[in-house]
């Protein structure tokens, strides 16, 4: 096995936890299997990790008095794909152009963008404690900025989505506006 595939699968129980440690009470961490029927997951045993907790909002000027309830499902892969992430804020859009593709789902990160910054990261020799230090910091700087981009559209009454608040198409011209980019930084 590759250093990284260990990594990847040995500390991804790590990186659950520094989320978890993000989170206010009441808060957990559970393993589920990944499939219900019992023989399947006998071969395939690779549970999703599973992490509930209160949220305060930070971003965007607020002070962390608006608190939302979040599920976070951990992959085995998660080096390669960002946690699928739910919300109970009351105020969520349910509009593709906000970043909700389904409620109460979210999409926080472009897995694109989220796998290139973690290779970068191991890439640069950065130690296992300062990968899960950024990538779970990250991936709640990010979960909490986009559901507060809702607060403030529920609050202010703003219906679409402003421009200067920037994000990646959907689908698959959001992959290629992403990959164009990395190919001007990788050209830089």
């Amino acid at each position: 096995m590759q250093v990284k595939g260990f990594f990847t699968s040995e500390f991804r129980l790590t990186f659950a936890g520094a989320i978890c440690a993000q989170l206010r009470e009441p808060k957990s961490i559970q393993y589920q299997p990944a499939q219900q029927d019992y023989h399947p997951a006998l071969t395939n045993p690779a549970p999703l990790v599973v992490i509930k907790g209160t949220l305060p909002l930070y971003q965007h000027g607020e002070t962390g008095e608006t608190m939302v309830g979040i599920t976070l499902t951990i992959l085995s892969d998660w080096m390669r794909a960002s946690p699928i992430v739910a919300t109970d804020a009351p105020f969520l859009r349910a509009e593709r152009d906000w970043h909700v593709p389904l409620k109460p789902y979210i999409c926080h990160e472009l897995d694109q963008e989220w796998r290139w910054k973690l290779s970068e990261l191991w890439e640069s020799g950065t130690d296992s404690s300062n990968i899960i230090a950024v990538s779970s910091a990250w991936c709640i700087r990010n979960v909490d900025s986009l559901i507060t981009r809702h607060l403030h559209g529920y609050r202010y009454g703003i219906v679409k989505w402003p421009k200067q608040w920037g994000q990646w198409s959907h689908g698959d011209e959001g992959v290629r506006e992403f990959e164009a980019l990395t190919r001007k930084l990788e050209a830089a």
